[in-house]
Order: C-alpha cells, then sequence, then structure tokens
C-alpha cells in the first residue's frame, strides 16, 4: 500500500446548518435530498481509514473578496437577508422559494423592480431545489471558507511538489474539501440546484489571483464529473481561458438548458469550455473510456498547474435523481485515471444522494488517486 494520505478539510458546521424540511421536486413536495447526512456518511467512512486520510475541522475565514470575485454583491446582499424577508412577508417557514422566476420572455419591455422578497426570490432562485433557511448563507460562506483553506494547503503542497523536481511524480498532492451545501449550479447571480456560493468556482479563481500576485501565473483546470453539467462554473468561466471548464455530464437532465457540446466559450474563452454529454445508462467502462478522452484532448495539452474536481457521485447505478449505471468498483478507476495527469489536485464535494454508498463511492475516489485502490 502507498504511503501517501490526503488531507480533509470538513467542518461539523456542513452537519448542523441549513436543513430544510423539504423540497418541491416533480411537482411535489419531498424531503431534501441534499441533507446533513450526507456530509456524516462520508466523513464516518474517511474516518475509518486514518492510513489514508488525515481530518481536520480547522479552518480560516478570508472574507468577502474571494467570493465577490466570482459571485455578485447583490447575491450576496439577497441570500444574507431573504429569510428573515421571507418570514415578514408571510412566506412559509421552511425557506424561500420562488413562485415566479424571471424568464427572459416576461422582461421585453422593461423589468418591474420590486423590493418584496417574493419578487426577489424569482430574480435569484431559479428552481424549487434551492431553498433558503434561516442559516443558509452562513452555512455557504462557511463551506466557501473550508474550501479556500483546503485550497491554501494545496498551493503550499504543491509548491513543495515543485521544489522537489519531480520526485513523487506518480503521487501529486491532493486535498479534498468535504462541505455542503455544494456550489457547481450557482451562477454569479443566480443560485438553484441545492447550491448557493460556489465553492469550486472560488477556490480556482483564488489559485490564479494568488499566483499573479506571486509574479508566477499559473493555469487552473476544471474537471467536473457531477452527473448534472455545472452550469454555474460554465458562466463565471465562459469568457476567459483561465481556467479551462470540462465537464463529463448527462445529456438533455437537469439543469436542461446547459451543458450542450456547440457550448465552446466566447471571446478569450472561446475553445477553453469543453462539455461532453454522455447518454443515459452509461456505464463504469465507458465513463472511465470518456474521462481518459477527455483528459488527453482537453486538459492534458492545456499544461494545467493545479486541477479542481466538481467531485459528485450521483453518477452511481442507485442514485435517486440521476441515470447512469456507474458502479462502486468504477469510482477508484476514476481516481486513478486524475491521478495519472500528475497535477496537483483539489476535489470539492458536490452531489451524490444514495446514502447507503455515498461514503465509499466518495472514498473510492480518493483511494484511487491516492494509488491505493483501482
Amino acid at each position: 500500500m502507498a504511503p501517501y494520505t490526503m488531507k480533509v478539510y470538513t467542518s461539523k458546521l456542513c452537519s448542523q446548518m441549513h436543513n430544510p424540511g423539504f423540497e418541491i421536486l416533480g411537482g411535489a413536495e419531498h424531503h431534501f435530498y441534499e441533507s446533513p447526512e450526507r456530509r456524516e456518511v462520508i466523513a464516518g467512512y474517511l474516518a475509518q481509514h486514518p492510513e489514508s486520510f488525515e481530518i481536520t475541522e480547522e479552518f480560516s475565514d478570508f472574507g468577502e473578496g474571494p467570493i465577490r470575485r466570482v459571485h455578485k454583491k447583490e447575491l450576496l446582499e439577497f441570500l444574507e437577508t431573504a429569510y428573515e424577508e421571507w418570514v415578514k412577508e408571510d412566506g412559509h417557514p421552511n425557506g424561500v422559494l420562488p413562485a415566479t422566476v424571471n424568464h427572459h420572455k416576461l422582461a421585453r419591455y422593461g423589468k418591474q423592480l420590486s423590493s418584496s422578497c417574493h419578487a426577489r426570490a424569482g430574480e435569484f432562485i431559479f428552481d424549487m431545489s434551492a431553498v433558503i433557511t434561516k442559516d443558509t448563507y452562513k452555512a455557504a460562506w462557511n463551506a466557501a471558507q473550508i474550501t479556500l483553506t483546503a485550497t491554501q494547503e494545496l498551493a503550499r503542497l504543491a509548491e513543495n511538489y515543485q521544489n522537489a523536481g519531480g520526485e513523487g511524480k506518480d503521487h501529486p498532492p491532493g486535498v479534498y474539501t468535504l462541505v455542503r451545501p455544494p456550489g457547481h449550479h450557482a451562477q454569479s447571480d443566480l443560485c438553484g440546484g441545492y447550491c448557493y456560493l460556489n465553492n469550486l468556482a472560488i477556490a480556482a479563481q483564488w489559485l490564479i489571483d494568488e499566483s499573479v500576485k506571486a509574479g508566477k501565473p499559473k493555469k487552473v483546470a476544471v474537471l467536473d464529473i457531477d452527473y448534472h453539467h455545472g452550469n454555474g462554473t460554465q458562466e463565471m468561466f465562459y469568457s476567459v481561458s483561465n481556467p479551462l471548464y470540462t465537464s463529463l455530464h448527462s445529456a438533455l437532465d437537469y439543469p436542461y438548458f446547459s451543458g450542450s457540446a456547440e457550448e465552446k466559450g466566447e471571446g478569450e474563452g472561446l475553445g477553453f469550455n469543453v462539455n461532453i454529454p454522455l447518454p443515459q445508462a452509461t456505464t463504469d467502462d465507458e465513463y472511465v473510456e470518456a474521462l481518459k478522452k477527455l483528459i488527453k484532448d482537453h486538459v492534458v495539452p492545456y499544461k494545467p498547474d493545479y486541477i479542481v474536481v466538481s467531485l459528485g457521485v450521483d453518477t452511481f447505478v442507485d442514485d435517486p435523481i440521476a441515470g447512469f449505471l456507474v458502479t462502486t468498483d468504477g469510482y477508484p478507476k476514476i481516481g486513478d485515471v486524475i491521478r495519472r495527469i500528475g497535477v496537483p489536485t483539489l476535489f470539492v464535494q458536490e452531489g451524490g444522494y444514495c446514502i447507503e454508498k455515498l461514503g465509499v463511492n466518495v472514498g473510492g475516489i480518493l483511494e484511487g488517486y491516492l494509488g491505493k485502490r483501482t
């Protein structure tokens, strides 16, 4: 067994905050899939394997600056105040959800501005799963700060790795941030899909900004392996060439209106947005081969200094809101493929809703990256 371990950044606060009683799914009230239990079962699995994972619950507060690099202040202000205003307006105490959304076909003759939280919910929330409770903003804030703390550690490890002159090339450093709520559906001024602040985008931009400040600009490649397309991360970086955004996801599934192969970026970003939609019922072997091809054709030629992974395991065969056929045995293979890129990697937790297998599936990717399972 290889003598490598991975540092895991998390906090019990990720389980103690943000627990809506229900979401609206398929037109009906449904229990909230993105539950605190998700964090608990993953942490529980990792804690059973101290030979592979070093878990820390300490994190720093980097303030609003890094968040504002990718999110607009209007969204942050809404998230911070929405629940209190909602309750004052007799909104349901479960949390803020839009009764109507600011659809582009409604705004042909100008915009009707309203200070009502019911109206503003339709400005800043695009679906019925991004429920905002009294502590959602603080939970999302903590998730972003934990992710930034993990990112800072990765930058330190990467510098040591580079200074070692390639020693341990088969085992590039990796860091995992186990946080909730997730982030890759959150856009610069929209939340949805259980996501409020885009943890991965905040981390990627921080890596870029800090390297520029140090006079050593670095390139970042985003690898989104969640079942659902990361519309938020794509929107934030669609017109820039750094980071590179790449995604393997289900074709014609949620969020429905993004993720086609024709979406290739614009301006400076043209050619630096790569979507690979996969068919329903994609199997282990089909997924791994698609991932290898994506990396060979797009990630490796980009020559990134860092890889940042949107780690979703809702690709699992028994996930309740997905449709791939990836098995528990497939996840170590996915981690191994990412390891072979040979670049320092940050894993940021996104989706995955089969509670019974969530820990072992996430652990499988991370152990595959460590070279301990294939």
